[in-house]
């Protein structure tokens, strides 16, 4: 985050400025900031209060003018009350938050983030997902969210032989949950309001 001087350990052959001084009149991205050491806390922390920190091995400090963007799949205000995160970093960080439920309770995102992913392959032919393949989506419960979804494209890119996308191409886990529920019949307005969507 705050890089360091030549000469400052073994290795250290040039200075390297830090995140936090490239990112100077922007923003820094921290993700997973509930997974940060105590001991890093306690030098974010000073950082983000004083707006200046030293490079390891600096002795001069550094001036930043940087907003921080934090994200975590942790609950901090558990990890407060356990001990895990530092109370003062968490009420300094927590100006806005912007809570993004899990995918399995935001259905209508699936199709159009795999419409997404399928897109997303400039100089290759245009792929499309299978009636079946697009309905084993809807009824997998996501528990790896969007990074799951986006791996299952993916493979299913590499896998499939042709231009669509079939339910065999999909993991083994998905076509499993989607043969369990396609004995139930499917209702005419389901099957519209999926295509709208």
């Amino acid at each position: 985050l705050f890089g360091h001087e030549r000469g400052a350990f073994t290795g250290a052959h040039a200075t390297k400025p830090g995140l936090f001084e490239m990112a100077d009149k922007g923003t820094v991205l921290l993700d997973e900031i509930g997974e940060m050491p105590l001991d890093s806390q306690v030098k974010l922390l000073r950082a983000l209060e004083t707006q200046s920190f030293y490079r390891v091995g600096g002795t001069r400090p550094r001036q930043v003018d940087v907003r921080v963007v934090a994200a975590t799949n942790t609950d901090l205000a558990d990890a407060v009350r356990q001990g895990e995160f530092r109370q003062d970093l968490f009420y300094r960080i927590n100006t806005v938050t912007i809570t993004l439920p899990p995918l399995r309770e935001r259905p209508e995102d699936i199709l159009l983030l795999a419409g997404h992913f399928l897109a997303d392959r400039p100089s290759l032919s245009p792929m499309r997902l299978s009636e079946d393949a697009e309905h084993a989506l809807l009824r997998y419960p996501w528990p790896g969210n969007v990074r799951e979804l986006k791996h299952v494209i993916q493979r299913a890119l590499m896998l499939a032989p042709g231009e669509l996308i079939e339910l065999q191409d999909l993991p083994l886990d998905l076509q499993a949950g989607s043969k369990q529920e396609g004995a139930e019949p499917r209702r005419l307005d389901a099957q519209e309001r999926k295509h709208i969507v």
